[in-house]
């Protein structure tokens, strides 16, 4: 919560009163929230990584299935011994694993798509405030020369 000089309280969230319209003023000695804000170039930044990140983990198992498909010719029975490997983890468990980490995906990427967004309208009306504080202003000085 952040009080305005007009003595109203405010959500954090909000960078103006909703009472007298005022931008937000932070003092010098302010702390930070701790929440990190990120900017649209790192936000998609971070979704070309997961992105290559899900790229390398569906290799890995494509690298899985090979493997457990061709285990005998890896490790020979004579040398090793007979290694049997259940059907789950040859088909189920790979399976499983890629459609779970598809989901965790687009969620994560849905996620960042909202931030943005997000971040956007938050902007987007800071800056509409601002224009109209300034637009009533240059009104305010008009008026006064005249």
């Amino acid at each position: 919560m952040w009080k305005c000089e007009c003595g109203e309280f405010n959500n954090d969230e909000h960078d103006f009163c909703l009472t007298c319209q005022k931008v937000r003023l932070t003092p010098p000695d302010a702390q930070p929230t701790g929440k990190k804000d990120l900017s649209i170039r790192a936000m998609f930044r971070r979704m070309q990584e997961f992105i290559l990140f899900d790229i390398a983990f569906c290799a890995m198992i494509a690298l899985y299935c090979v493997f457990v498909e061709d285990i005998d010719r890896i490790l020979p029975p004579e040398r090793f011994g007979v290694i049997q490997v259940p059907e789950s983890l040859k088909t189920t468990l790979p399976i499983i694993a890629v459609i779970l980490f598809q989901v965790l995906l687009v969620v994560n990427i849905l996620r960042m798509v909202y931030n943005v967004a997000v971040n956007g309208e938050r902007n987007r009306l800071f800056l509409e405030r601002i224009h109209r504080l300034l637009t009533e202003k240059k009104d305010e000085d008009k008026s006064r020369k005249e």
